[in-house]
């Protein structure tokens, strides 16, 4: 007769009480350096972005011109752009976006007091909802409460200096850290390593690529109409939308309400109407055409993990918070298409050499 079975115990000794007590103690204090390190990661997240966008433009000059001189031309003309930008455009927001905050809670007072749409207006608080909006603007685009604003006022030439540095470095050493890295798998895994990282790198390349793009011609739509209707704002209305383009289905819907109540307001019935329309079309063109366009040659992400991300990233650190947050829901979405998946649907050429 077989002796019974004997059920499994669990004995803890002090050696391994003393070892999950030093995990925990590990677990713990690695998760209180990341949150102290947020903003240092901010930066090395945002560099590397960066720098994988310049990437293939770097290696595109390569057919002309040397790297090193390649890697210099590319560093100098991003510079330029960005502080063109900075003069042209953050001055002009710095200054316009006073008038913005008279101008919406005006113009959603004004709708309050409207035969057609003033009860529909009341019942919805529009007025006091708009002065909260452009009350929290500033505060929204930098991310966080007044203390997280003055630190990261206090320390906003560090975070350029570094992010340039890190830029710098990533575009020179990056290649060659992937390398590294990639030379650390067993032999039979690089290979598949190295197919799938290229394949995972173009592809959210151009959805990247697209999605600035097109945020960028939102911007300028939205400009354009405040410009033709003398709105005040204009420099802020336009660069509301293009943050929030991104966003699909509610992105431009938002970024384009504050645009549509001014010129409810400030400009003529027809012409709100015609602003309204064209925003409408922007938003139809964007999402049946040029959207699918950039799914077709990169991948499709679903509107739910795209609002949620934004949201959560927007929420925490601003608008940089949103939009790193979904590049790291770009690259993770298209990593999993290429394991679990079927990979890209179209085999147009890449867009960075391997």
């Amino acid at each position: 007769m077989a002796a019974p079975q004997r059920k499994p115990v669990l004995r803890l000794s002090a050696s391994s009480v003393v070892l999950a007590v030093v995990l925990l103690g590990l677990a713990l204090g690695g998760l209180a350096l990341v949150a102290a390190s947020a903003r240092v990661i901010g930066w090395i997240l945002a560099a590397a972005t960066v720098a994988g966008l310049l990437f293939p433009v770097v290696e595109r000059l390569r057919w002309y011109l040397p790297r090193a001189l390649a890697l210099a031309v590319v560093v100098l003309v991003s510079l330029g752009i960005v502080a063109g930008i900075a003069y042209a455009v953050v001055d002009e927001v710095s200054d316009q976006l006073h008038d913005l905050q008279v101008a919406v809670p005006r113009a959603a007072k004004d709708v309050e007091r409207s035969d057609r749409f003033g009860e529909a207006a009341r019942e919805i608080h529009l007025a006091e909802r708009a002065e909260a909006f452009v009350d929290e603007l500033p505060s929204r685009l930098r991310g966080g409460d007044v203390q997280d604003a003055v630190r990261s006022a206090a320390t906003r030439g560090v975070a350029f200096l570094a992010t340039g540095v890190l830029t710098i470095f990533f575009l020179i050493h990056g290649p060659r850290l992937l390398s590294a890295a990639k030379g650390q798998l067993p032999l039979r895994y690089q290979d598949d390593a190295h197919r799938i990282g290229m394949s995972v790198y173009r592809r959210s390349w151009r959805y990247l690529a697209g999605s600035l793009s097109m945020a960028t011609m939102a911007g300028l739509v939205a400009y354009g109409c405040a410009y033709l209707l003398d709105l005040p704002g204009k420099a802020p209305l336009a660069l509301w939308m293009a943050l929030l383009d991104p966003i699909p289905l509610v992105g431009v819907v938002i970024g384009a309400a504050p645009l549509v109540l001014l010129a409810g307001t400030t400009a003529t019935w027809p012409a709100t109407v015609g602003v309204s329309l064209v925003l409408v079309g922007w938003q139809a063109f964007e999402a049946l055409w040029l959207q699918r366009r950039v799914e077709e040659r990169s991948l499709h992400l679903g509107p739910f993990v795209t609002v949620v991300v934004a949201m959560v990233g927007l929420e925490l650190y601003g608008i940089g918070g949103a939009l790193i947050g979904l590049v790291a829901a770009v690259v993770a979405a298209a990593l999993l298409d290429e394991l679990f998946g079927h990979g890209p649907r179209s085999s147009s050429p890449s867009v960075a050499s391997s």
